[in-house]
């Protein structure tokens, strides 16, 4: 049966074992049962800024291995120039053991590898011109793909129920873009809304709109994919809007 028995700790009560591990059980088991059908990825938080050349991450929660990890601070890494690409990425240890308890651990670090190891994801990457600043702040949905000195966020996995999803950033960004231009389309409208209603999108939505969209049938993209097919629609809206525009314009009268 379900149940949800609260411990009392006041004056006068005795602190029993029980009550104790009511509070060890509690939180742990709430969060295996809630994220215990979603993929590894970010699940909250983990959010990024740049700081006095230190790429910084947010305390936040993700999933590895049906492991939940919680930061509950800042990290910091340095970065610097190299005019190559570099990721950003959670190294995640082998599980140690103490005498009172199970140790899952992981590091932030900054590597030259692009491949990404069965113990590690990404939080992001960059190529960094010498003498120039990195930034992690976007003007547009293109600048999510700018090359140089600005954070890419496009191929982070957020955890989600069996696959994992995009940055949500990218999405609300993407679905601000589409009720924006979007005039008459209700698969645009429709889609858009539901983004911005949800905390996360599934990875599913995402694939079936670009195909119902763009009238194509492959069943999963990279998030790569994903995002540049975002790119060229809102690339096309801005075209049509454009004309549309052009096409409003009061005709001229020339007086001879």
């Amino acid at each position: 049966m379900f149940k949800n028995n609260t411990p009392y700790f006041k004056r006068g009560n005795i602190l029993k074992k029980g009550m104790l591990m009511n509070l060890r059980d509690y939180p742990r088991k709430f969060f295996d049962f809630y994220f215990q059908d979603y993929s590894n990825g970010v699940i909250a938080g983990s959010s990024i800024f740049i700081e006095d050349k230190h790429f910084c991450v947010n305390e936040g929660i993700v999933k590895f291995n049906d492991i939940i990890y919680i930061s509950d601070g800042i990290s910091r890494v340095k970065y610097f120039n190299s005019n190559k690409e570099m990721i950003v990425k959670i190294k995640f240890r082998d599980k140690r053991e103490e005498k009172d308890y199970s140790c899952y651990e992981s590091d932030i670090i900054v590597d030259d590898n692009l491949q990404i190891e069965e113990n590690e994801l990404e939080l992001g990457r960059f190529k960094l011109r010498e003498g120039a600043y990195l930034r992690s702040e976007y003007n547009n949905f293109s600048d999510f793909e700018t090359e140089f000195n600005t954070v890419n966020i496009i191929n982070v996995l957020y955890a989600n129920v069996s696959r994992p999803t995009l940055h949500p950033s990218i999405v609300e960004k993407f679905a601000n873009n589409l009720l924006e231009l979007s005039q008459d389309d209700f698969i645009d409208i429709a889609f858009a809304m539901e983004c911005l209603n949800s905390r996360m999108v599934r990875r599913d939505l995402l694939e079936n709109y670009l195909n119902r969209k763009l009238e194509l049938k492959k069943e999963r993209y990279t998030n790569l994919e994903i995002y540049k097919h975002m790119k060229n629609i809102i690339k096309e809206l801005l075209g049509n809007r454009v004309i549309k525009d052009e096409g409003r314009k009061a005709p001229k009268i020339i007086v001879d």
